[in-house]
């Protein structure tokens, strides 16, 4: 009786302790990157007394890991073959008890899926990752809920594929399902167009879908949710579209959208919407939409289950002290998340590369200049201030000078 009094004051004691430094279980977090991506999370992560093992490519192993904050990094030669990666994680398991499982980019989310399929591990599954990552299962599941999306085929049967031709006017994009951002996108303007590349493709047909093209501007709404509730959001207007971008060139710019925007509030509610259709429980969000410039309409264009890339989560740090990364670790941790306080200020990135191989950035001296990039052959800032217009007219600005300071022309790929 005596020792089961011990016993229970002990533990007492150490749930004490624990809940005094806002930490659950020690767990140990298998975090898959298929390149070095996502430092913050395994710093964090580590900071709140997790162990963090790494999953990665042969050719990223020497990379510059966190390895104070990590305890081991493992490679496999073949990062897409399912067997390989399922075989290697495995073997790892039978002496390493694995509690989580996190995908750091949004090429490791189905990876990470079919990790914690194979294992029985809590977290996203693969249905739930088809609307995370398949372009076409993301826009069927948001049109059967009733949310706006860019009239679409899939390129299965070709009579459907003529059919939509016939009835929905060009410009088209041709886009892959499980490709990140703008990677294989390509606009058509004729239906012989659109045949050549569906025959160019071959097998590889019903792995693309064929959506109308209607231009505009394009947004992104970065949201952390908890218990299938939104309970923060950046939302942001890129300079030019990440399409654009890839087709014709230029510099990259991201600018916090003004909280009084109509547009605001239309894609909060909007973005509560997506995020209820495709079902997440908790996690980050990245999710884009675009603005007609035809109608004002906003439509839903691609979701992903992870943290921006191009500076975004930076951009949000230096706008609301919210660190993305950081949110998340508590999210997969925690039995328990509160988001932190924040404030409602209002920042923007701009980027591209440069012709220099060490870009002289002193004359963008402005007050509100909170980072400058220190990358061979880049050139990047990010500013913030507490006026959402001041951060537009220095972002417009620094874009126009970056191009004539900067910006390198790159030929296009096709």
């Amino acid at each position: 009786m005596e020792r089961t009094l011990e016993k229970s004051k002990a533990k007492e004691q150490v749930d004490k302790l624990e809940a005094e430094a806002g930490t659950d279980k020690p767990l140990r977090i298998l975090c898959v990157a298929c390149v070095i991506y996502g430092r913050p999370f395994m710093i964090e992560a580590k900071k709140r007394g997790h162990k963090i093992m790494v999953l990665t490519s042969k050719k990223q192993l020497d990379k510059a890991w966190p390895h104070e904050s990590i305890e081991e990094v493992f490679a496999v030669d073949d990062f897409w073959d399912e067997k390989q990666v399922r075989n290697t994680v495995a073997y790892l398991a039978r002496h390493r008890k694995i509690d989580r499982i996190v995908a750091l980019g949004d090429y490791d989310v189905e990876v990470a899926c079919m990790l914690r399929e194979h294992m029985r591990i809590p977290g996203m599954g693969e249905t739930t990752m088809r609307y995370f990552r398949d372009k076409l299962a993301m826009r069927m599941k948001a049109q059967e809920d009733g949310l706006p999306v860019p009239e679409f085929v899939h390129i299965l049967n070709h009579d459907e594929v003529f059919q939509y031709m016939n009835r929905v006017a060009p410009p088209w994009i041709i886009k892959p399902r499980q490709e990140a951002a703008s990677t294989g996108v390509k606009v058509m303007h004729d239906d012989q167009e659109v045949w050549k590349k569906i025959m160019e493709l071959g097998d590889k047909q019903s792995g693309y879908l064929l959506e109308k093209y209607d231009p505009g501007d394009v947004f992104h709404v970065d949201a952390v949710v908890h218990d299938r509730k939104t309970v923060f959001r950046g939302i942001s207007k890129y300079g030019k579209s990440m399409l654009d971008l890839n087709t014709e060139g230029g510099v990259y710019s991201t600018r916090f959208l003004d909280r009084k925007d109509p547009d605001w509030k239309a894609l909060k509610d909007l973005n509560d919407k997506v995020i209820k259709s495709l079902g997440l429980v908790h996690g980050v969000t990245h999710i884009e939409y675009i603005k007609s410039k035809a109608t004002g309409k906003f439509f839903f264009l691609e979701a992903g289950a992870r943290v921006g890339a191009a500076k975004i989560p930076d951009v949000i740090y230096y706008a609301t002290d919210i660190c993305l990364w950081w949110e998340w670790a508590k999210l997969e941790t925690q039995a328990q998340y509160e988001l932190p306080k924040f404030r409602e200020g209002y920042a923007g990135a701009v980027v591209c590369l440069a012709r220099q191989q060490w870009p002289d950035m002193s004359a963008y001296d402005d007050p509100e200049v909170k980072w400058v990039q220190k990358k061979e052959h880049h050139a990047g800032i990010i500013v913030a201030a507490d006026d959402p217009r001041r951060v537009e007219e220095l972002v417009e600005s620094y874009r126009e000078r970056f191009a004539r300071d900067f910006l390198a022309h790159v030929p296009r790929k096709d």
